[in-house]
Order: C-alpha cells, then structure tokens, then sequence
C-alpha cells in the first residue's frame, strides 16, 4: 500500500495542486531547518566559540556537498519527467541509479572530509580558538554524512516525483528523534554530542524513507534484484547534474569565502552571522516550500506536453512566493532583537546579529524568488542556465563587492551584508528574465 495520495498534476486545477505540493514541502522545511536552530541553541550552552565552529563546519559541508544538490535536481527532473509521460519503469529505474549515485557520492565525500577536516577548516578561516572545536565537530558529522545526505536527496527527488510527504515523513522521524537526542548527548559529551545527534537522527530518517522505496509504497520503487550499474540512465541523470554542480558549487564555495572573511571580524561577528542565518534561512521556509513546488509542476506538465501550463504554475507560485515573503521577513526585521535573545546571551553578538538580520530581509527576499526560477528550470532539466547565472552574480558582483566594501570601502561586515543582498537581487532579476524567454520549454531529457 502506497502511503501517498496519487496526484495527476498535469490536470485540473493549479492552485489546488501547488497547495498540495506545498503543505508538505513547507512542514519538510520546517523540520529540516529546526535541526540547525535547534542545534544552534544547544550549542549556546557549550559557548559562542562552539557556536562559531559549528558554523564553520557547516559552511565547509555545504561547500563540499554540491554534488549531492545536484544529483537531486537532476534525479528529480529525470523521475518526473518519467512519470509525466506515464513510464513507471523508466521512473523506478532511474529512481534506482540516482540512489546508488548518492551513496557513493556521500560516502566518498565522508571520507575526504574525515581525512581532511583540519586543513579544509583552516582554509574555511577557523582561528587558533575554533580549530580544534571545529576538527572535533567535523570528524563526528562527515563520518556520518550518507544518512546526514540521503535524506533532503532523496526527498527531494520524490518531491519532484510528486509525493512531497514521504519527504515530511522522513525529516519528522528525523526531527522527531533529534528532540530527544541532543540534550542528552550535549550534556553527556558535549560538542561531539551535539554532532552525533545530527547523524543518529538524520539515519532514522534514512532508513524509514529507503523502506518506502524498497516496498514500493513510493512514487517510484528500488527493485534490489535489478541492483546494477545502468550507464546510459547514470549518463542521462549526469547529464542533467553536471551544470548543476556548477551552479550549485559556487555559492557554497562563495559562502565559505565570505564566512572566511566575516571570521576575520572576530568570534561575535561570526556568531552572529551563523545565527542569523539559521534564522532568515528558517524564516523563510514558507517560501521555500512554494518553490519546491516548482520543478514538480514543470518536469511533469512537461513530460505530459503541456508547458504553457507549466509555466502558468511558475508564475502562480512565483507571485505567492512574493507576498509571503514580504510578510514573514517583515516580522523578522521587526522582532530582531527579541529573536536573538533566544539564541545568544552574549551581548556583542545579539547588537551584531540585529544588524545583520534586518540587512538580510530584503536579500532574503530576493533569494527566495531565484529558489523559484531555479526549482522550475531544474524541473525542465535546464541547469545550465543557472550555473551561468550563479557564476555571473556571485563572482561579478557578490563576491568581489564583498572584499571591496569590507575591506577597501572600510565597512567590515556590515560591507559583507551589502554585497550579499546586491548578489542576490541580481540573481533572481537575471533567473526571473531567462525563465520568461521560454527556453526551457524545449528541453529535452
């Protein structure tokens, strides 16, 4: 028994079906975000320099598991485009390839990153405090990094498969056990404790969810008796991904140089802006949620024939996206200092935190309407779009307004906030433009 409800999105009508997809990718976002506030909340009480490290951690996987982000969009786009056309068993095998592909690409990276946390740490700009907190955090986390992984791949992929609850379920198992994980092992082992619940947490999510495939209670089914390489659908899924490395590679890589550059202003700085990230990242998971509608909405409108509808569900999801993001992020500006009381008693952090959230709504804005554009063109399979525009906006603009604001210009990390938000209207002006020339409508996979 299948444990979603079967949704022919290519029919009837559209904001009906967005909701649907929505409702749960908006829960999924909730509850993959919460781990890292949670985390940062619990790392408060081992101190900022903890705080500070974790982020350095995360900035530096973020970085190295731009591959995984893009198998993800690209499996998505190759299921979708599958099921659109009604080929289960085209569906399930590529569903089966993209799996092995993640898995392999996961347990690859742990190992670099096990091996090499100490140099990729201090190239990431951990300090002589950080460092060794930070080596510490990181060896528990990428030893761990296939479940940390496979749950936003592979939901994603079901996601533009069209059934975004068995993602929900597997970050509510997740979340679930996370709750009850890291006070006990914080208290018990301190950061490493904080690491492993991430990890323990994130592999009961994992299990759960590749039960669903195994079983064929999802979208799509991994029949183990045909475990094999295929080639020609491993080429097909790289095809799509290569790009997509790209275009996911460079702001992971720019936001390691540019929390490199704020680590320079000092361990309250850095707080700050790892907080207040966590919390503009989470505050706009509503948003989030609506695009995660979009590559679902285009792979298989496309895959049945009908772009012209895809493209009227981008635009609806596109204007939605819009005014929830003026509301929530509004709140958050306004509520900002209130908002870092519950996360940092350190009183340089909180001043520096304020600051750094009011300047992000607007970019936050902005990057929450490229999350549109970009989910659509990846649900097209065009990726090379965006890699292309990423790399316009980040290091034309993003990156090089960054150093000369901070440094040259002399406004430290208030430089760094300015650069960002530029980045960011930049890329969701030029991915808004590329979207509405239609290219994308004659992609093929």
């Amino acid at each position: 028994m299948k444990l979603w409800h079967q949704r022919d999105i290519t029919q009837g009508n559209l904001a009906g079906h967005i909701w649907g997809l929505t409702w749960p990718g908006i829960i999924s976002q909730v509850l993959f975000m919460f781990p890292n506030v949670y985390d940062t909340v619990w790392l408060g009480q081992v101190g900022r320099d903890a705080q500070a490290a974790a982020g350095l951690v995360m900035s530096t996987r973020v970085t190295m598991i731009s591959v995984l982000m893009a198998l993800s969009v690209a499996s998505g786009a190759v299921v979708a485009r599958y099921l659109g056309a009604k080929d289960q068993k085209q569906a399930d095998l590529a569903a089966l390839q993209a799996v092995v592909l993640m898995v392999l690409s996961a347990g690859s990276l742990g190992i670099i990153g096990i091996l090499l946390a100490r140099p990729l740490l201090t190239l990431a700009g951990a300090d002589a405090v950080t460092l060794p907190l930070a080596v510490r955090y990181a060896r528990v986390l990428f030893a761990g990094l296939i479940a940390m992984e496979m749950v936003p791949s592979v939901g994603f992929m079901l996601t533009a498969a069209g059934a975004p609850q068995v993602m929900m379920g597997m970050a509510l198992l997740s979340t679930g056990t996370l709750l009850f994980a890291e006070p006990a092992l914080v208290h018990r082992m301190g950061l490493e404790g904080a690491a492993l619940a991430l990890v323990g947490s994130n592999t009961v999510g994992m299990v759960w969810g590749l039960g669903l495939l195994v079983t064929g209670r999802a979208p799509v089914r991994l029949d183990l008796r045909n475990l094999r390489l295929d080639l020609p659908m491993m080429g097909r899924i790289l095809r799509v991904a290569l790009p997509a490395v790209l275009q996911r590679g460079t702001p992971n890589l720019a936001l390691s140089y540019l929390t490199r550059l704020v680590s320079s202003y000092g361990a309250p700085t850095l707080a700050a802006w790892v907080i207040a990230k966590r919390i503009s990242d989470f505050a706009i998971i509503p948003c989030l949620g609506l695009s995660r509608a979009a590559p679902a909405m285009v792979g298989q409108n496309l895959g049945a024939a009908q772009p012209e509808r895809a493209a009227r569900s981008v635009g609806l999801i596109a204007r939605a996206t819009t005014l929830t993001g003026v509301c929530v992020l509004g709140l958050v500006a306004l509520f900002a200092p209130f908002v870092m009381t519950l996360f940092s008693h350190d009183a340089e952090t909180i001043s520096a935190g304020v600051q750094t959230l009011r300047m992000l709504s607007l970019g936050y804005l902005a990057l929450a309407l490229n999350y549109v554009f970009d989910g659509a063109q990846g649900g097209a399979g065009d990726t090379l779009s965006p890699m292309v525009i990423n790399l316009l906006a980040l290091w034309l603009i993003q990156v090089p307004l960054a150093y000369l604001l901070s440094r040259i210009a002399n406004l430290k990390a208030t430089g760094v906030w300015l650069a960002l938000i530029l980045g960011w209207i930049l890329q969701a002006t030029l991915m808004g433009l590329r979207f509405r020339q239609g290219q994308w409508k004659l992609k093929r996979i």
